[in-house]
C-alpha cells in the first residue's frame, strides 16, 4: 500500500509539474515538485528507495517532455543520491537540513540537466542566465521543502499503523 501511495504522489507531483507549475513562476523558475517528492522520499526512507522513486519520477518527466528518456532521470537520481548522503550524516528530525539539501539538490539536478541537454545537442540557456534559474529554482523548492516532508511524513505513519493484509 506503501509503494501504491508513492506511486500516485509522485504521478500527481509530476502531472502538477508539467501543467500548473510553470504558471506559478517567480524570478523565471516555478517549483520542481517531483524533484521536491523525490527528496522528501529519500529523507524519510533512505538512499536506496530514494534513488529507485527518483528513476520512475525521471522517466515520468522524460516522458512528458519533448526530448530523449534518460536526462530527468539521471538529474533526480543526482538529487536523490546528494540528499541521501546528507541525510545519512546528518539529523534525519531536523527541519532545516532537509531545506538546504532541496537548495544543494536542486543545484545539482539543474547542471546535471543542463550538461546532459549540452551533450545530447539540444537547446541550452546562457550561463548566467542558467545560474539566476537555478538560484531562483533552489530557494523555491527549499520553501516547498517542509510541507512536502510533513506529507511523506505522513503517510508513513499512516502505513505503519495499518496491518498488513495477511
Amino acid at each position: 500500500m506503501k509503494r501504491l501511495g508513492i506511486a500516485a504522489l509522485l504521478l500527481a507531483t509530476v502531472l502538477v509539474q508539467v501543467t500548473w507549475a510553470p504558471r506559478l513562476a517567480v524570478a523565471g523558475a516555478f517549483p520542481n515538485l517531483a524533484l521536491v517528492a523525490v527528496i522528501a522520499i529519500t529523507w524519510t526512507s533512505g538512499v536506496r528507495y530514494g534513488m529507485a522513486w527518483a528513476c520512475v519520477a525521471g522517466l515520468m518527466l522524460d516522458l512528458t517532455s519533448d526530448g530523449p528518456l534518460g536526462p530527468h532521470a539521471l538529474a533526480l537520481l543526482a538529487g536523490a543520491y546528494l540528499t541521501g548522503f546528507w541525510a545519512r550524516n546528518l539529523d534525519r528530525d531536523s527541519v532545516l537540513h532537509p531545506v538546504i539539501a532541496a537548495a544543494a539538490s536542486t543545484a545539482a539536478y539543474s547542471s546535471v540537466l543542463v550538461l546532459a541537454d549540452d551533450v545530447l545537442g539540444l537547446p541550452v540557456p546562457a550561463l548566467g542566465v542558467a545560474l539566476q534559474l537555478v538560484a531562483a529554482a533552489s530557494v523555491y523548492n527549499a520553501a516547498l521543502m517542509p510541507v512536502a516532508l510533513a506529507m511523506m511524513r505522513r503517510l508513513h505513519s499512516q502505513a505503519a499503523r495499518r496491518p498488513e493484509p495477511v
